[in-house]
């Protein structure tokens, strides 16, 4: 089950906040859906919003001399994340990143990120800038490599000549498209091997060398071929290795608009979580008698009565949590009630990510 508050502790520019900070982000986040082979975003195109993938599929691509022979450099699931630096640089993308089917992201627009750094001075904007700044530089340098340099696409990656792309700017193509996969070097009958994951070098090979010194030896290679073999990144799960599977939690969605109950459906999905979704309260009654709830998402309002009467013929049965969708026109007048009523939350907007957020905490 995808924690959206965990992914974010897992963008490095997020990873030193603490819950308070987490959850304002995550009421800022866009519920924003994708269907298949479309283009989220293009090479050129600003970089203004990070995204965090809910449910689906996409590739990050850039493009040979010619423009149209694609290379695909990684490809992202459920729980990854992509645009981050975007953030604190706002620089134009330097790849495509396009759908493989039909796809549901929540996004994070820089201007709310600008919000984020002025509630929260405690992120280090200074030594983001610094960070960005290197990345940025080579960045630039790795994808203006398809265009300068001679790269042959393939269906695992990218592969040429030693003698057109040096190690170091093969090195620094790796770590700028947050490649996880591995890069083959030979050489006179040599052959070395560099792993990385999420653009990271965690290990080089060379024979019975390693790392440091293997490194060395090839950097003064000037004759070979490279090959770069692509595999696609998936989110670490912390923990045990055999932990054991999570229960998975049921969601009633109680609501008279079938727009409303469909949008939240789909993200909650997305999540990793049992959903179904009723218009009424009567429809309402009859799934929790026949399947249960652990907790009921209502409007204030329905066709056969009020969410408050609608709670109390649960709680008959059952204690269990409800949040209500409301806005601010109509929270005041609910508000009283619902404290009389205990536990149950009131959203302030129709937002999915405030909803998703108050499932998190509730569970």
């Amino acid at each position: 089950m995808i924690q959206i508050g965990k992914i974010l502790k897992k963008v490095p520019i997020f990873r030193m906040l603490g819950k308070e900070s987490i959850d304002f982000i995550v009421e800022r986040l866009k519920f924003k859906t994708y269907g298949p082979n479309e283009t989220i975003c293009g090479i050129g195109d600003p970089g203004d919003e990070m995204y965090i993938i809910i449910n689906g599929k996409v590739k990050i691509c850039i493009y040979g001399d010619d423009g149209t022979t694609e290379q695909v450099v990684a490809t992202l699931g459920a729980g990854d994340y992509f645009g981050e630096m975007a953030l604190l640089t706002g620089e134009p993308r330097s790849a495509s990143v396009i759908t493989m089917e039909d796809t549901e992201t929540f996004v994070l627009h820089k201007n709310d990120f600008d919000v984020i750094l002025e509630k929260f001075p405690s992120i280090s904007l200074s030594m983001g800038k610094i960070v960005s700044q290197r990345l940025r530089e080579t960045l630039k340098k790795a994808s203006q490599l398809p265009k300068t340099q001679k790269i042959e696409a393939s269906m695992g990656g990218p592969s040429g000549d030693l003698k057109e792309v040096p190690l170091v700017d093969l090195i620094s193509f790796c770590e700028s498209n947050s490649l996880t996969g591995t890069m083959i070097l030979t050489s006179a009958g040599k052959k070395g091997v560099f792993e990385f994951e999420s653009g990271q070098l965690s290990s080089v090979v060379l024979g019975d060398l390693k790392d440091d010194k293997a490194l060395d030896e090839m950097l003064n290679w000037s004759e070979g071929r490279f090959e770069i073999k692509v595999r696609p990144l998936t989110l670490k799960k912390e923990g045990k290795e055999k932990a054991e599977p999570e229960e998975t939690r049921r969601i009633l969605i109680t609501n008279n608009s079938l727009v409303v109950r469909k949008v939240i459906e789909r993200a909650l999905k997305g999540l990793g979580y049992e959903v179904r979704t009723a218009k009424s309260i009567g429809d309402s009654m009859k799934t929790i008698t026949d399947w249960g709830a652990d907790i009921i998402i209502s409007d204030v309002k329905l066709p056969d009565g009020n969410g408050v009467a609608f709670a109390r013929s649960v709680r008959e049965k059952k204690e269990v949590p409800f949040i209500f969708l409301t806005d601010r026109s109509i929270r005041s007048d609910f508000e009283q009630e619902l404290k009389q009523l205990g536990n149950a939350q009131l959203t302030k907007t129709h937002e999915v990510s405030e909803i998703v957020k108050l499932v998190e905490n509730l569970l």
